[in-house]
C-alpha cells in the first residue's frame, strides 16, 4: 500500500471529481473523494456528507461551499484515507420534506424523499463498484443535511457504523431504533433557523430508551452556523472513524444468545451463563496480565 505523507490540506474543490448518477429519469449530481493511495487490495471507510438549504442547485459546486473544506483542513485527519461522497439536493427540493422551523416531524406521516431515495441507490453502487469497508460507513450533515443524517439514521440505521447530524431535527418517536447507533449531535443554543429544541429532544428520547451510545454538545450563545467548530474539533473526526458495524453486531448476537438460553433454561440458566462468561474472560485478562509481569 502506497503512502502519501501530505504536509498541506487539499483544496477540495480540485480534488473532489464530479459525476452523476441517473435512475428512472432522476439525476443526481454528487462530488467524489477517493484517497490518493487507493489500493485495489485495501478496504476504505465511506463518508455520505449532506449539505445544507443555501448549497441546493445543479452546479454540481454549491455542496462543497460549507463544511466539508474544514473536514480536510487538518492533514493527518483520517478523512483523508477515506471514499467521501457529497451528492447536491435540486433547488426547491429537501433531504426531508418536513418544515424545518418546526423542528420535530414524523417519519410515519412523511415518505422519504425522492432525493435520499436516490442518495441510497447511489451508496449501493458506489459500495459495489469501490473497495468500501460496509462495517465503515459513516453518514454527516448540517441544517438541512441534519434532518436528512437524522432521516437515514432513524430509517436505514443498519447500513451506518455511526452518524454527526448539526443542527438538524428529526423524529424521537424512532429513538429506540436510534438507541444503539453511535451518534454524536450538534446545534447552537441561539439558532435562529432550527430550533435548539429538536435536538435537545432527539437526545433527551433516546437517553429516555436506555441509549449510551449519543452525546449532545450544544454551544452555548451560538447561531445556526456551528459546524465548523463541528468539523474542526478532530477528537470527532477520529471518533467517528473509529466506529464499526461490527461492534454492533456483536452486541446484538450475544442478547440474542441470552435470549435463547433463557428460553431454554430460564432466566436463571441465562444469568448463570452470563456469569460464568464473565468470570472467564476477566480470568484470562488476570492471566495475561500476570503473565506480562513475568
Amino acid at each position: 500500500m502506497m503512502t502519501v505523507e501530505r504536509t498541506t490540506p487539499y483544496k477540495v474543490s480540485e480534488v473532489f471529481e464530479k459525476k452523476e448518477f441517473r435512475k428512472d429519469g432522476y439525476v443526481l449530481r454528487y462530488r467524489i473523494y477517493i484517497p490518493k493511495n487507493y489500493d485495489c487490495g485495501e478496504t476504505y471507510p465511506l463518508v455520505l456528507f449532506l449539505h445544507g438549504a443555501g448549497e441546493r442547485g445543479s452546479d454540481n459546486d454549491l455542496q462543497l461551499v460549507n463544511g466539508i473544506q474544514t473536514l480536510f483542513n487538518d492533514p493527518k485527519s483520517p478523512i483523508y484515507d477515506s471514499i467521501v461522497v457529497a451528492p447536491q439536493c435540486p433547488a426547491d427540493h429537501k433531504w426531508v420534506n418536513c418544515d424545518w422551523e418546526s423542528g420535530y416531524y414524523s417519519i410515519k406521516d412523511t415518505p422519504e424523499s425522492a432525493e435520499l431515495e436516490n442518495v441510497r441507490a447511489l451508496l449501493g453502487e458506489l459500495i459495489d463498484y469501490y473497495n468500501v469497508d460496509r462495517d465503515r460507513v459513516y453518514v454527516t450533515g448540517l441544517s438541512m443535511g441534519g434532518y436528512g443524517t437524522w432521516d437515514l439514521l432513524s430509517r436505514f440505521g443498519a447500513m451506518f457504523a455511526a452518524g454527526i447530524p448539526i443542527c438538524g431535527g428529526g423524529d424521537p418517536s424512532y429513538a429506540d431504533k436510534l438507541k444503539r447507533i453511535p451518534i454524536r449531535t450538534f446545534h447552537g443554543s441561539e439558532d435562529g433557523a432550527v430550533p435548539v429544541s429538536s435536538t435537545r429532544g432527539m437526545f433527551a428520547a433516546i437517553k429516555k430508551e436506555g441509549g449510551e451510545k449519543i452525546s449532545y454538545t450544544e454551544f452555548d450563545g451560538a447561531d445556526h452556523g456551528v459546524w465548523d467548530r463541528v468539523y474542526e474539533n478532530t477528537d470527532n473526526i477520529r471518533w467517528l472513524f473509529s466506529q464499526s458495524l461490527e461492534e454492533r453486531r456483536k452486541t446484538a448476537e450475544k442478547s440474542s444468545q441470552i435470549k435463547k438460553l433463557a428460553a431454554a433454561g430460564g432466566i436463571a440458566g441465562a444469568l448463570v451463563s452470563v456469569l460464568i462468561a464473565v468470570f472467564v474472560e476477566k480470568n484470562r485478562k488476570k492471566g495475561k496480565t500476570t503473565k506480562n509481569k513475568k
